[in-house]
């Protein structure tokens, strides 16, 4: 019976020990702030970007730079996320606050090829739907229409007439 005793009161401690670091170790990773992020869209405007960030300093101005220099400046909300329109950008656009760390949003030709390839993929999706529907393809007539969106309309209609007509 000695022995059990001696082997729990040993083996006891070691364990809680082993629980109360796991936890520690849990909270501490847990606690850590996310790192700043940010990111570009086009606008409908040509030649203006749509630059947003999230996980920046609350309360804190944030500066944008592209190739072309200082983009201008804005002040993150409460919760750290802001959004800036910015024009004549060129090259690779940067965010950074003071004592921050300069964060990549992207490059303006990144963000020309996102672009096209979401036009290409929305007119993909319309003229599979569209030929599709009726065997027949009906482009709409709208004033020159994006040529990756014709493009798309053009490859999704043709792999909608091989499969359904």
């Amino acid at each position: 019976m000695n022995g059990r005793r001696a082997r729990l009161a040993v083996l006891a401690p070691v364990a809680v020990s082993s629980l109360a670091v796991g936890m520690v170790t849990f909270s501490a990773a847990s606690a850590r702030a996310a790192s700043p992020d940010c990111g570009l869209a086009k606008t409908a405007t040509p030649d203006i970007l749509s630059v947003s960030g999230q996980d920046f300093k609350p309360n804190k101005q944030v500066a944008l730079e592209s190739g072309a220099g200082h983009e201008g400046a804005i002040k993150a909300d409460a919760s750290g996320a802001w959004t800036l329109q910015v024009s004549s950008a060129e090259g690779t656009i940067t965010a950074q606050q003071i004592g921050g760390p300069e964060v990549k949003c992207g490059t303006v030709d990144q963000t020309e090829q996102k672009n096209a390839k979401a036009q290409y993929r929305q007119g993909f999706r319309e003229g599979f739907a569209d030929m599709k529907a009726d065997c027949k393809s009906n482009p709409p007539q709208q004033a020159a229409p994006d040529p990756n969106w014709q493009q798309g309309f053009k490859d999704g209609s043709d792999v909608a007439a091989k499969r359904f007509c």
